[in-house]
């Protein structure tokens, strides 16, 4: 079990980085106006989408290591591979979006941070792996509050969006130069080696996780997308703006979630499936406590909030906040079933249900979000995907859960 030092860091951590594009959001929309923080939001999402092929799932293979299968140069390698195809597609895909030159530059900023967070997560497992999650939180702590305190300076008092956003890249390089490579050769400081043969095997099991990722993207990001056809950024940042609620209980999932990926490992590889459902239904409750504390507030006081955080006009969509925060929780619920069935190597079952999600998700998006009713449209779409992606994975493990205690009966 991990020290509560560990516990405390990487909350601490994973927080900031849970309102990281919320802050960003708010700062465009404060000083950069509505216009400029659609812009920020849909980039944004397309870069999550692309983030998925760097990410591809290799941190749960990492971690669930716990027999050091493969070294820790065989996962940096494939990590390198990873993020060289994430790299090839973002670059095809702005050379035929026909972006426009403010909307290309924001994008390929984004590209490149989140080229570093993929990078960084390689020693933050590695870290995790020793014990030492710790390290891993103050990393996302220096990080991602030095760029967000970069970018509101730089936008606030330079006011230039785009020296603020290249602000950020600088800082995020410098962090992960002086402070995690620093740091990694505490635990790794022997000679790198290329093992084709091992970077293709770990490429292959994280392959399912990582197309499960990138079609989750999708998933979540698919009403962004039928708001995007209607060439509205006003919206669009109205949208994102009530979407931050679903955001953030995925980001205190991903909090809650990720000191667990050892022991999940450690688990179910020793045949300890009882615990490890205890585990996940205790995570899953608190989950619940978050998001009915959630609809609480926002029932009250959220519209207020987001309205001064904002300054824009949201008194009549309180309804669909309300909605937001539900979906969140499904959300947020769906994802440690997401790290379960990766720590248990189910990738490809979770691969099969997000591509049959990604399909709903794309019918009910354009069938329910019009130019008459976008954003009750928008809402009420999210929330029915969220729904469907919660029943296909929790119905995922729950089966392999019952197959494999039955087993060990046997």
């Amino acid at each position: 079990m991990f020290k509560k030092k560990e516990f405390l860091w990487n909350t601490i951590g994973s927080m900031v980085f849970a309102v990281f594009s919320a802050v960003i959001l708010m700062t465009c929309t404060r000083l950069n106006g509505v216009e400029i923080a659609g812009i920020f939001s849909i980039c944004y999402a397309t870069g999550c989408i692309l983030n998925a092929i760097g990410d591809l799932g290799i941190r749960i293979v990492q971690v669930t290591d716990t027999n050091r299968k493969y070294g820790y140069d065989d996962y940096f390698f494939a990590r390198i591979v990873a993020l060289g195809v994430m790299i090839l597609l973002a670059t095809v895909f702005a050379i035929v979006t026909g972006y426009s030159n403010e909307k290309l530059f924001i994008f390929v900023i984004l590209i490149l941070i989140r080229v570093l967070d993929n990078f960084s997560e390689t020693f933050q497992a590695e870290f995790q792996l020793n014990n030492r999650l710790d390290l891993a939180g103050k990393s996302l702590l220096y990080r991602n509050t030095l760029e967000l305190l970069t970018f509101i300076i730089l936008n606030k008092f330079v006011g230039n969006i785009y020296i603020a956003f290249g602000g950020m890249l600088l800082i995020g390089t410098l962090v992960l130069i002086f402070y995690e490579l620093r740091n990694i050769r505490k635990f790794q400081n022997e000679k790198f080696t290329w093992r084709f043969e091992k970077i293709k095997v770990i490429l292959r099991e994280s392959f399912p996780l990582g197309i499960s990722t990138l079609v989750s993207m999708y998933v979540i990001n698919s009403v962004k997308y039928a708001i995007e056809r209607m060439k509205n950024n006003e919206v669009q940042t109205y949208f994102n703006i009530l979407y931050m609620p679903t955001f953030v209980l995925n980001m205190i999932s991903l909090l809650i979630i990720k000191p667990f990926l050892k022991i999940f490992g450690e688990y179910w590889n020793n045949g300890q499936y009882t615990d490890m459902k205890k585990i996940i239904i205790r995570l899953s409750l608190v989950l619940v406590v978050f998001g009915a504390l959630g609809e609480l507030v926002c029932a009250f006081i959220g519209i207020p909030i987001l309205n001064w955080l904002y300054k824009v006009d949201l008194s009549k969509y309180t309804v669909c906040l309300l909605i937001m925060v539900l979906s969140g929780l499904f959300y947020a619920i769906s994802t440690i079933m997401f790290y379960a069935l990766g720590a248990i190597r189910k990738q490809r079952v979770t691969t099969i249900i997000y591509v049959l999600a990604s399909a709903f998700a794309f019918g009910i998006s354009y069938a329910l979000v019009d130019k008459k009713n976008t954003i009750m449209g928008a809402t009420i779409s999210n929330l029915c995907i969220m729904i469907f992606l919660f029943a296909g994975l929790t119905g995922a493990f729950v089966f392999n859960y019952i197959k494999m205690t039955k087993k060990k009966v046997k």
